[in-house]
């Protein structure tokens, strides 16, 4: 059993730290300063404006992100706020405008944010300049079908931003998927804990009993990367090796052969063949298909990988689909966030757009919603984290070597943080 580490950074793990991190209301407003003003944000994903006049807004904390597509194509961000007195200016969290007016008194804009209309012009007796009242801009770019935002001034290129962990992700065509989910559950611990949770495999053996009967948690290849970007792959389409190797394929393995078009039966005592059958038979099917996996390693067509983007983003995917999973802190509670998971697949036809289902944490401990029996038993237990983190015996963290992808997050938060 062993643990690949591929080390892209110049960062020095972050092994022990302070619970108050998770706990401080003035920290909390320092982060929105010093790490979400100052970092580019996923905000959705480029399919939801594929027309002239599609926009979307993004809630991050207290700050309002208004994206749209312009009818040459490009896109344009601005801070949701009518510039007249502050108003929001658009309610609705997606739609299609040819202008945006607000509603308080009708100050209207063009979707390039310059401001087209003000009622009763003449009764501004100290003048008005519409081209200093046009709406706040921010930076908008795109990469692999997903939008990203800047609300900095000089912001470093996404491109630069995300470095190696977006090269090793180049065969990946998120772009031509389509969302299928969209769930938002609003979870009673910090945004961080989301983070730290999906930045580990240390609790999978005990929390996900389930996993041990499909992916190998033991020798997994974690990479480290500048701007406290972090990546994993866990052998798939195997059994955990800590436990008793099957003489059967187990069900979800069974499920897995059965899917490609084979026979569980043909695998008895073969446990340890079935990844690389499965890896073989998927490349043929594709070839039968006509679709072309060149650009695709055999590992990425049968492991778990899972990226995570600093800040807050979370990406969990395979050839057919993407996890988007996304942690926003609360405006200004830092025991609350809004944890949104999107879903993305290839589908062969188009699939109408769906919208999202938010639902409180105690809705998945009732069984009421899911978002997948592996995310539930995270969510469950989340609210727990936050609790005992708040214990007068409970002071620091300590990391281990298996939390080295938490480590690696927690010293960009801190190289961040270091300028207050």
């Amino acid at each position: 059993m062993s643990r690949k580490i591929i080390n892209h950074s110049d960062l020095a793990p972050a092994q022990c730290f302070d619970a108050g991190r998770y706990l401080s209301a003035h920290l909390l407003a320092d982060e929105f300063d010093h790490i979400f003003a100052n970092c580019w944000l996923l905000a959705g994903v480029a399919r939801d404006l594929s027309r002239t006049g599609d926009y979307l807004v993004f809630t991050i904390g207290t700050q309002q992100i208004l994206i749209t597509r312009l009818q040459d194509g490009s896109l344009r961000a601005f801070h949701n706020t009518c510039q007249h007195r502050g108003m929001q200016l658009v309610a609705d969290e997606r739609g299609n405008a040819r202008h945006f007016r607000c509603a308080y008194h009708a100050w209207t804009y063009a979707g390039d944010g310059s401001l087209k209309a003000v009622p009763h012009r003449d009764q501004f007796s100290a003048g008005l300049d519409a081209d200093a009242r046009g709406l706040a801009p921010v930076h908008v770019d795109t990469w692999n079908g997903l939008l990203f935002v800047h609300m900095g001034a000089q912001p470093p290129s996404l491109r630069s931003f995300l470095g190696a962990a977006a090269e090793q992700l180049a065969a990946y065509d998120f772009a031509a998927m389509q969302v299928v989910e969209d769930q938002t559950c609003h979870l009673n611990c910090n945004w961080k804990a989301v983070v730290d949770n999906f930045g580990e495999l240390y609790h999978v053996d005990f929390l996900h009993p389930q996993h041990r009967r499909f992916v190998d948690c033991c020798n997994d290849e974690v990479h480290l990367f500048a701007n406290g970007h972090t990546g994993v792959q866990v052998p798939g389409a195997t059994v955990n090796p800590r436990f008793p190797i099957p003489r059967e394929p187990t069900d979800l393995l069974a499920a897995q052969l059965q899917s490609v078009g084979l026979n569980p039966a043909d695998y008895t005592n073969r446990i340890a063949d079935i990844r690389a059958a499965v890896q073989q038979r998927k490349r043929a099917l594709a070839q039968e298909s006509g679709r072309d996996l060149g650009a695709f390693t055999d590992a990425q067509l049968t492991d778990a990988w899972q990226y995570n983007l600093f800040p807050n983003t979370v990406l969990s995917f395979g050839m057919d689909y993407l996890w988007i999973l996304r942690p926003r802190p609360h405006a200004t509670d830092p025991g609350r966030c809004e944890f949104d998971k999107i879903t993305l697949e290839r589908r062969d036809t188009a699939v109408p757009r769906p919208e999202r289902d938010t639902f409180p944490y105690d809705a998945v401990v009732r069984g009421e919603k899911t978002m997948t029996i592996t995310i539930d038993q995270d969510v469950e237990l989340l609210s727990a984290v936050q609790t005992g983190m708040q214990s007068r015996g409970f002071r620091t963290t300590w990391l281990s070597d298996e939390e080295l992808r938490v480590q690696h997050f927690h010293a960009q938060w801190e190289r961040c943080m270091a300028t207050r």
